[in-house]
């Protein structure tokens, strides 16, 4: 049946051909085998490409420990469930970027198996060892080292292209390993730049290539061979469906470049403004328009931004007289300032048009760590530190958070939080500013300070706004110095 109507189908369509041919339409041009030149050279061309780059992409290989539950038997006794511990095996990719053996990869790859890390460069079978030079857990994104197997061994290195220069529409192709399938090859193009999920602030570029578990890690190229990108995730379909293609999701070169050149030559420590930003309007992802300005979610305590003036809601418009108007804008104006530098931003308070001069301060110095102080109790929560993922999601930018563990019966907060909260920032009563959670001793020092005045949490929620919970003053008998930290 079904042959037959294919066969209708075809006589019907070659009827209709016929009709138009007969009446004085001009009939389609008819394609001969061998005589396509045009798609054969660009077949070539894309093979000359994939030879090219090939050398330099390698597959990751990693076995995280993991509790696993076995049965424990006793002569004449029933069997028992007893805790043991197994290991996991995982896969992703990288690029080699240096001739002295520099790979790069998505951190969430490596993450946890460090002791178990293996390499396997093109055309080997037998696995190297490979070191860990730097990660940047917040960009998703790590640094790894291979020895050379003999003194006079130089790698393949791929270049890393100017991602600011990428379209729309542009083609790419990108390489990996997933399904632990080594130098697999997808094509496509790329369909969006500054793509924004709601669950990060990362600005991702957005490729119709197939992706697929083990390609996380890998280069996305241009047709010239250069990295546009490094392949992180894919968008999945409703309820979670994986089966969704062609939503792939890939850090910039640009981005990857800048923290390179931190982790390799150390000459250019990471800017700090202490502002965290959001595109406006938020929801534009829902209505399908285009963000027009950024919006200043929070402004941390004794930072670049508070010292001029900014405030929360602020609506950032231009970065030295250049138009911003997506967050992914506003981040590419500012990767040319080195520290110390000044940078104008102009802002739009209400009806008021502002201009505030910054200094751009070191991340590394402007926020000292916190040691010890990470974990502990604090009138009556557990805390502990937001993981790389659960920071990931509440699209944080900045190493601070804590995760509400459990709440104590008798803690002044309970009613406030939930359990699995994250305590982002807290306030005084008056809003002057907002202090970074970094540790359970900032928290800690905090309320020993103003807790008896009052005050806000801002909690993060995965896919919710942040909120700003008021929290009446303590007694003087709710020390908060009631639980030991950790590192």
């Amino acid at each position: 049946m079904a042959a037959a109507s294919m066969g209708y189908a075809w006589r019907g369509w070659h009827q209709q051909k016929a009709t138009r041919t007969a009446s004085g339409t001009a009939p389609a041009p008819e394609i001969r085998l061998g005589e396509t030149p045009l798609a054969a050279a660009l077949n070539d061309e894309l093979a000359a490409v994939v030879a090219q780059v090939l050398p330099g992409v390698v597959s990751i290989h990693v076995e995280r420990r993991v509790a696993a539950t076995e049965p424990l038997l006793r002569p004449g006794k029933l069997p028992q469930e007893t805790s043991a511990e197994s290991r996991e095996p995982g896969v992703g990719s990288g690029a080699i970027v240096t001739r002295e053996g520099h790979i790069i990869t998505n951190w969430h790859v490596i993450e946890g198996a460090l002791d178990t890390l293996t390499v396997t460069l093109h055309g080997e079978e037998s696995p190297r060892k490979a070191t860990l030079v730097d990660k940047d857990d917040q960009l998703d994104f790590a640094v790894l080292r291979v020895e050379p197997r003999s003194p006079g061994e130089r790698f393949s290195p791929l270049s890393l292209a100017d991602s600011d220069k990428v379209r729309a529409g542009h083609m790419v192709l990108a390489l990996g390993s997933p399904f632990n399938l080594s130098e697999t090859v997808t094509h496509g193009i790329i369909s969006k730049r500054d793509r924004r999920v709601s669950d990060t602030y990362t600005t991702y570029l957005q490729t119709t290539c197939t992706i697929n578990p083990g390609n996380s890690g890998g280069p996305l190229v241009s047709l010239r061979g250069d990295i546009i990108g490094m392949v992180t995730r894919k968008l999945m379909g409703p309820d979670d469906d994986a089966s969704a293609e062609g939503y792939g999701l890939a850090i910039p070169s640009n981005d990857i470049a800048d923290a390179l050149d931190r982790f390799l030559n150390r000459s250019r420590p990471r800017t700090y403004l202490g502002l965290t930003v959001d595109d406006w309007p938020e929801n534009y992802y829902q209505t399908g328009s285009e963000p027009e300005a950024v919006i200043v979610r929070g402004v941390a305590r004794s930072s670049p931004a508070e010292s001029a003036g900014l405030q929360k809601d602020d609506i950032i418009e231009a970065v030295d007289g250049r138009r911003v108007t997506s967050t992914g804008e506003y981040r590419r104006a500012l990767r040319s300032y080195p520290v110390g530098s000044t940078i104008t931003l102009t802002i739009r308070r209400g009806r008021e048009a502002v201009t505030c001069p910054l200094k751009v301060a070191d991340f590394d110095r402007a926020l000292p760590p916190e040691s010890p102080g990470g974990s502990g109790t604090v009138l009556g929560l557990a805390l502990r530190p937001l993981r790389r993922y659960e920071r990931n999601l509440l699209g944080l930018e900045e190493s601070i958070g804590l995760c509400v563990e459990s709440i104590a019966e008798d803690s002044p907060l309970r009613g406030l939080l939930k359990q699995g909260d994250a305590l982002l920032h807290v306030s005084d009563s008056a809003r002057r500013g907002v202090v970074p959670l970094s540790g359970a001793n900032a928290f800690r020092d905090f309320m020993a300070e103003h807790g008896a005045s009052g005050g806000f949490l801002i909690v993060g929620r995965p896919r919710e706004r942040d909120a700003w919970i008021p929290f009446l003053p303590l007694s003087p008998t709710a020390t908060p110095e009631d639980g030991k930290s950790s590192p």
